[in-house]
């Protein structure tokens, strides 16, 4: 079970780790604004499912008056209502994937990615078994043992965290690896961290020790709560009663993603919390500005020039077929 265990990390962990890496090599070694430049990349990335959301979300209102019409043919029998309007929103091109669930779904590949990276940062960022011979690793975590008199390294994955934590002790031990690895450590240790909080530290853990580091997790849970009443707010304007109820009902929006987020920001490292708050406060500033460039009369208006302009392709190529036909048959007589 372990072996398949990291082998799903290692899938995730080690591409991010070597793009967090670059960017924090690219960034003179600041690895907060390497974090947050990831966070950057990763909405540009997803920025084309956020636009098909976009839209989606418009096409729903113009398709209320043809769902309304279905409702009311079928509204005796429920099972064929809804087959109808599963077939309607296929047709359209209408996905439910986009409206929510599916963007958060997309986003735990990422957050196992990070996990990896921010807990073993020996491993998936500085690559030190790889660099200065394998084993490498493990003789620093065994060895930091004997300094870890706080009991910071709970676990195997706390254990790289650690050997940041005592670079400066472990330099000075008998640890049998190549000294020249200690100056890289002692850099990377000093910039694993910011505003005062060290990357791997665990708000849940370390709440007693410094007050302070919860205001991570609450800057999650403010900005996905913005974001998600801001959803609820354009939800409103947009769409009629009985859409909003729908969407309401769906679990992954409104009150479920601060909640989470908020979970997830004191339960993971302050890295992870600190990606994901920023994250939610790229999601809201996306969102504002989306609404602005795709508005749903925009967007409508789009769309029916689209079908017009399909219409008449479809007209054009029939009269040409039928042109054809026509010269064919005349060409036999």
């Amino acid at each position: 079970m372990n072996g398949f265990y990291n082998f799903i990390y290692n899938i995730f962990s080690y591409p991010f780790g070597y793009v967090i890496a670059f960017l924090y090599k690219l960034f003179n070694d600041d690895y907060l604004v390497a974090i947050l430049f990831f966070a950057i990349i990763i909405k540009l990335l997803l920025l084309p499912s956020s636009i098909s959301q976009q839209k989606n979300q418009a096409k729903s209102k113009r398709m209320q008056k043809r769902i309304e019409k279905i409702k009311e043919r079928y509204k005796d029998d429920q099972q064929k209502q809804n087959e109808a309007i599963t077939e309607f929103y296929q047709k359209e091109g209408f996905s439910s994937m986009s409206s929510g669930c599916g963007a958060l779904l997309i986003q735990f590949p990422i957050i196992m990615g990070l996990y990896g990276a921010i807990y073993k940062p020996l491993t998936y960022i500085l690559r030190i078994d790889k660099i200065y011979g394998k084993g490498t690793i493990a003789a620093l975590t065994k060895a930091v043992q004997k300094f870890d008199t706080a009991g910071s390294g709970r676990g195997r994955n706390y254990n790289e965290i650690t050997v940041l934590k005592h670079v400066g002790e472990l330099q000075g031990a008998h640890t049998g690896v190549n000294k020249d690895v200690f100056p890289v450590l002692q850099n990377f240790s000093d910039h694993f961290n910011a505003v005062g909080f060290n990357f791997g530290d665990v708000p849940k853990e370390m709440m007693h020790e410094s007050h302070l580091i919860v205001l991570i997790p609450i800057a999650a849970f403010v900005f996905a709560m913005a974001s998600s009443i801001y959803s609820l707010v354009r939800a409103r304007k947009q769409q009629d009663e009985q859409s909003r109820q729908a969407m309401m009902s769906m679990g992954c929006m409104m009150l479920f993603m601060p909640l989470m987020s908020l979970w997830l920001a004191f339960e993971f490292p302050v890295g992870i919390g600190v990606y994901w708050a920023f994250n939610s406060l790229l999601g809201l500033i996306q969102m504002i500005i989306l609404d602005l460039i795709y508005t749903p009369d925009r967007v409508i208006a789009t769309i029916m020039v689209e079908e017009t302009i399909v219409r008449r392709q479809k007209e054009t190529a029939y009269k040409k077929e039928h042109q054809l036909v026509q010269e064919f048959n005349a060409s036999k007589e």
